[in-house]
This record gives structure tokens, sequence and C-alpha cells, in this order.
């Protein structure tokens, strides 16, 4: 009965000192007003909350070092170290305080990093505005046929972001990056494919330039030159000293321009213009993805308190599974690679064998059929005498043993003679 009496009138003066707090807080007390209100007891008031808010910051303070304190020895000293006489020695404390405030120091520019790419990742109004004009001018470049207008093309497009922000998020375990950099990057592909198409469509070109044949058949060299810009790339976003160069990697990875090829060959309808560019394209797009996933996992771009193994196997996870789509496309780009190489070799070796064999005369046209493994030669030469059996049989003979890739040729001959062998100086040809 006593207890429960007392803390109603505890209670009762609590909430009347709350009442009287607030409305003389919220009040204006002008001078006449109110004379029973004692300016001391205000100010002692005062005093008292001033005095309740140091004590909070100041347990806010040591709690925040408590647990620094706790994160340190969990994270830094080892089970085999916490021995009484580490405990007690001061140079085992300064050295670990050394190594955990340099893990904070990582820490905070690995998230730096996320936070850039995460925010380039975002299909904001400014990602839209500057695929759109890469676009156009790609797509006017390629047209054209102007260097100049393509590099200044590769400059401006930001599909680059999207991709390594890709690779950041499966090292980090983050699944709102991956979906906002695929959904990025999805819609980025699409949209610079449906601009390039309504160009080539509408603007009528005589052929195709230079520029956009050069991007139908791709190579090794180009998965060499991906990897090796995808690991620039995301080293030069992982280290803030190098990042300037992104100019220079973003020319050199070339995304904008193989995406607006397949545009060109889909607004022209040409089946193999676009397949060969987006071949292209894809070997770009997975190259800069696996290298991003090996710099982020070796640099160890991720939380200071994520788990080793756990990053390791979606490190792992993404890197093989970007080494079986590349290989998927690099096996069928290398077959082919090989097999122009045979067909330059073989061209190159009969045509040499043959201005031997038969000096006097000229390789007017020449073209090449396989037969399984094996080529056939079509000729046609010219000149002023007709090569005799025993030349052709000594040429046949010379592709048996120098070049045993060709089957066999046939030769058409074109006989050329001067009409006016001499013109005398006062005379002229009508």
């Amino acid at each position: 009965m006593a207890g429960n009496f007392i803390s109603k009138i505890t209670k009762f003066f609590v909430s009347d000192n709350k009442d009287i707090t607030t409305e003389f807080n919220e009040k204006t007390i002008t001078p006449g007003e109110d004379s029973n209100i004692n300016p001391r007891t205000n100010k002692k008031e005062k005093r008292d909350s001033s005095r309740d808010e140091d004590d909070n910051n100041v347990r806010g303070v040591i709690a925040t070092q408590k647990d620094e304190i706790k994160k340190m020895f969990q994270h830094v000293i080892e089970p085999e170290e916490r021995t009484l006489k580490n405990y007690f020695n001061p140079g085992f404390w300064k050295a670990k305080q050394e190594v955990y405030r340099s893990i904070k120091e990582k820490e905070k520019q690995d998230l730096n990093v996320f936070e850039v790419l995460s925010e380039g990742a975002r299909p904001t109004i400014e990602y839209y505005i500057l695929i759109v004009l890469s676009c156009i001018i790609a797509t006017t470049g390629l047209l054209q046929g102007s260097t100049a207008t393509i590099i200044g093309a590769m400059i401006v497009a930001p599909l680059m972001t999207p991709i390594l922000a890709f690779s950041l998020g499966v090292i980090w375990g983050d699944g709102t990056i991956i979906k906002t950099s695929l959904s990025s990057l999805a819609k980025g592909i699409l949209l610079a494919i449906a601009i390039s198409s309504l160009i080539a469509y509408f603007i009528p070109m005589p052929g195709y330039s230079a520029e956009i044949l050069a991007r139908t058949t791709p190579s090794l060299f180009d998965v060499i030159v991906a990897i090796g810009s995808g690991i620039v790339g995301a080293y030069g976003n992982a280290n803030k000293k190098i990042s300037n160069t992104l100019v220079g990697i973003a020319i050199a990875v070339a995304l904008m321009p193989p995406l607006c090829t397949v545009g060109i060959g889909i607004g022209t309808f040409n089946k193999q213009v676009a397949s060969g560019a987006f071949v292209l394209f894809a070997i770009n797009l997975v190259s800069i993805s696996l290298a991003g996933a090996v710099v982020f996992w070796a640099m160890k771009i991720h939380p200071a308190l994520a788990d080793e193994g756990k990053v390791m196997k979606r490190a792992l996870y993404q890197i093989v599974l970007s080494v079986v789509v590349l290989s998927a496309i690099a096996v069928p780009v290398g077959l082919y690679m090989f097999e122009g190489y045979r067909e330059s070799s073989a061209r190159q070796t009969f045509q040499a064998i043959l201005l031997e064999v038969i000096p006097d005369t000229s390789i007017f046209d020449i073209r090449m059929e396989k037969h399984h493994d094996r080529y056939f030669f079509l000729l046609t030469l010219s000149g002023e005498k007709l090569p005799g059996k025993n030349s052709v049989n000594m040429l046949r003979e010379r592709m048996k043993t120098d070049c045993p890739e060709i089957e066999d040729f046939k030769i058409r001959f074109i006989k050329s003679s001067l009409l006016v062998d001499e013109v005398p100086d006062n005379e002229t040809v009508r």
C-alpha cells in the first residue's frame, strides 16, 4: 500500500514537473508575467539538462570505444595471441591498433568504390541521355567511316560502369546492385540497338564502311584486348590513383560501336553483320565482367567483416561461369580465325610459287574453294605467251611438296599484247 502510494505521488510530481518545463520552454516570459516562476530554478534546470546531455555523450563515446575494442579484439587479435603477456604489453596493443586502423581505412576506401559503382549503375535520366547521345554519335561515325567520331562515342558511352558494378555486387553478395546493374545494362543495350536500327533503316547508304566491316569479324585478339581493358578498368575504379585512365579504357574496349553495328545490321536486314557484331559485343561484355570479378576478389574489395569463404565461393562462381560463357564464344571464334590464317597462308604460298615458276605472267584473278580440309584454286592469268605444259606440271609438283593443303588448281589464260609497240614523235595514236 505504502509503496503504491509513494509511486503514485512520484509520478504525479514528475508529470507536473514535465508539464511545467514544457510550458516554460514553449512560452515567452515577459517582465511582469508569471512572477511566481523563479529564474534561478530555470537556470538550475538548464544546467541539469546540459549535464544530462554531456553524460549521455560520454556514455555514447564509451560505448563506441567498447564496440571498437571488441571488433579489434575479434578481427585483429588471433586466438593464439590472446595471452596475459600480450594483454599487459603496451607495444602489442599499439601494433594491433595500427593494424586495425589500416583495416578501417581500407574498409572506407572499399565503401567508396561500392558507392561510386552502385551510383553509376542506376538507370538515371543522365544514364539514358548518355546512351542516346553516344549511340547517335557512334552510328553516324560508323555509317560515315569516321574513326574520330567513333572515338567520341566511346568516351561518352556509360555501359562499362554497370558491368563492373555487377561484378562487384557478386563479390559483395549484394542482390540489389546485381539487379540494378543488370536492369540498367539490359535497358541500355535495347535502347542503343533500337536507335541505331532506326537510323540505319531511314538513312540510305551505298554500302558498309570499313569501320562497320571491321566489327563483324571478331578474333581472339579482341578477347585479349577486352580482358586486359577490363582488368585495368576494375583496378582503376578500385585504386583512385589511376582512375583518370578510364577514358583510355573506354576507347580500348569500345562497347558502344559493336552494339550500334548490331543495330545497323538489323536496320539493313543483314544477318551476317548483326550476328558478327553481337559476338564481338558479347566478348567485350563477358571479358569485362570476368576481369572485374578477378580484380575485385584479388584486391579484397568487400566488407571487412565478410566471411572470406563465402566471398571466395561467390567470386569463383562468377569466374567459372564467365570462363564457360567466354569459352563458348571464343572457341568458334578461334577456329574461324585459324581457318582464315590457313586460307591466307595457302593463298600467299601459291602466289609466290606461281610467280616463280611462270614469271612472265600476271595474276588477273584468283579464287579459292574449300574441299573438305584442302583448297582448290581457280586462276585467271594474263601474259603475252601461253604457259607450256611443262611449266604447269612443274607448278603442280611444287604445290604438292611446298603446300600440301592445296588439292589442285585450274588456270584460265588471257593473252595480252601491245597494240602499238612504238609511237613516232610526230604522230599520235587515234
